[in-house]
Parts: C-alpha cells; structure tokens; sequence
C-alpha cells in the first residue's frame, strides 16, 4: 500500500498514481491535495481501499473508481466536491460491502450508496 496520510501534501493528485497497478491502498486522506480525482484511478482493479478525506478535492467522483471490483472502503469526506457520483445508479454498496463515506450534502443527488453521510455537525464522521 501507498500511505501517505497527514503529510501536509499539497496540489494535484499526480495521474501517475495509477500506473501502481497493483496498488491494494492508498491514504492520501488529511493532506491539502486538490483539484479533481484522476479519473485513471478506475483503472486500479487491485485497490481495496481508497481514503482520500479531509483535502479540498473537486468535481465528480468517476464511476471507474465507484465499480472497481475489489473495493471496500471509500473515504471522500470532507472535500469539496460539488458535482456528484457519476455511475450512482450501478453502485454495488448493498450488495459487496463497499462501504462509502462522504459529505451527502455536497453531492448533486446525494449519496443513495454511501453508508454514511457526513456533515459538519457529526463529529463522528
């Protein structure tokens, strides 16, 4: 795995990230990363877990990254996504125990995969 948790990282996620094909987990989660998530991050069909929370990460979150065949745990809490999770319909959430955390509220159309849904008031989250 790739853990790169609370390192003060900053700017893009590099698109290179997904040439670690057999990358299981990655923590990029309480940096200031920005921009959008790379869409090739769909393309990681060994990732099980993805944390990615508390950074200031925009846009959609692709569907590539939504319907990877291993994936368990999904951290996107605490960004600023505004657009929303494309491919939502085909998530697998209730049926292979992918687990989504996200701020609901940020997201066109909510979150009908996440199990749970964060806000600024939940100090659980």
């Amino acid at each position: 795995g790739l853990y790169l948790s609370d390192n003060e990282l900053d700017g893009i996620i590099p698109e290179g990230v997904c040439a670690l094909y057999k990358l299981e987990d990655l923590y990029l989660d309480s940096n200031a990363l920005q921009g959008t998530l790379p869409s090739c991050l769909g393309n990681l069909s060994s990732l099980k877990r993805f944390h990615a929370f508390k950074n200031q990460i925009h846009g959609n979150v692709p569907s590539g990254l939504l319907n990877l065949p291993h994936l368990i745990e999904l951290g996107l809490e605490e960004n600023d996504f505004g657009g929303g999770m494309d491919g939502q319909a085909t998530c697998r959430a209730p049926k292979k125990g992918l687990s989504i955390w996200a701020d609901c509220a940020e997201l066109d159309g909510g979150c009908e995969c996440c199990e749970k849904c964060c806000s600024d008031k939940d100090k659980n989250c």
